[in-house]
């Protein structure tokens, strides 16, 4: 069943990017940021068991938000960089702090999203907290460096086949590692950590790789 679920937010988040660049092209990439970011700092709290080691859920959405990046530089330039990284900072914190707020005022279980995962992260659980600040600074950080690394690399070999896979085996192994070690280290020995790591970032490669069908598309459609 967590393969299935995983399987479906695959689909329906390259699906979506598809739908909202045709319609607004630039401006409904940064949308899809909006919408994406805003999803993913609710959803990231739930894990699922994959090859017997935890995984945040939202890791397709996470890929998906590198992959409209890279769509992002590569149609329109590196100065797009400033804007990207804080349509996502502002959506996710605000997202945060809106569902924070209403869930001081009136309880989770007037919110679209009722759970213990919700209920801890709004009640100020310190392992919640952990993951919401670790989720933010890794995905922050990763999306700039991300930026300039597919830049570099598509000057030197203009291939945007080469560009995408050779930054998603960067930066999709540093970002594993930042939010790993920065939300659960103390919770769980090495050893786990270590296996943690490795799954999410094996998913996010398989991910990516599959990413690479709706960046063509896109890359392939007319610009505005």
């Amino acid at each position: 069943m967590n393969y299935i679920y995983i399987l479906f937010e695959i689909i329906f988040t390259f699906f979506l990017m598809l739908v909202f660049y045709k319609v607004s092209k630039k401006d409904g990439l940064y949308l899809y940021i909006v919408l994406m970011s805003s999803i993913l700092s609710i959803i990231m709290f739930k894990s699922v068991d994959l090859f017997s080691f935890q995984v945040n859920l939202g890791i397709p959405i996470i890929v998906s938000l590198f992959i409209c990046n890279n769509i992002i530089i590569q149609r329109f330039g590196i100065d797009e960089v400033k804007r990207i990284v804080s349509t996502f900072g502002i959506s996710y914190l605000c997202t945060i702090v809106i569902l924070s707020l209403l869930s001081l005022i009136m309880g989770s279980d007037y919110c679209l999203v009722s759970n213990n995962a919700f209920d801890s992260l709004f009640g100020f659980n310190t392992n919640n907290i952990r993951i919401s600040i670790g989720g933010f600074i890794s995905i922050l950080f990763m999306l700039w460096y991300d930026s300039y690394i597919y830049y570099y690399i598509r000057r030197k070999k203009n291939n945007f086949w080469f560009s995408n896979v050779g930054t998603m085996l960067i930066i999709q192994m540093i970002e594993s590692i930042i939010f790993v070690l920065f939300a659960y280290i103390g919770e769980f020995d090495f050893t786990l950590l270590f296996g943690m790591i490795v799954i999410r970032y094996l998913v996010k490669i398989i991910i990516s790789i599959i990413g690479l069908v709706p960046f063509y598309m896109i890359i392939k459609m007319r610009k505005e």
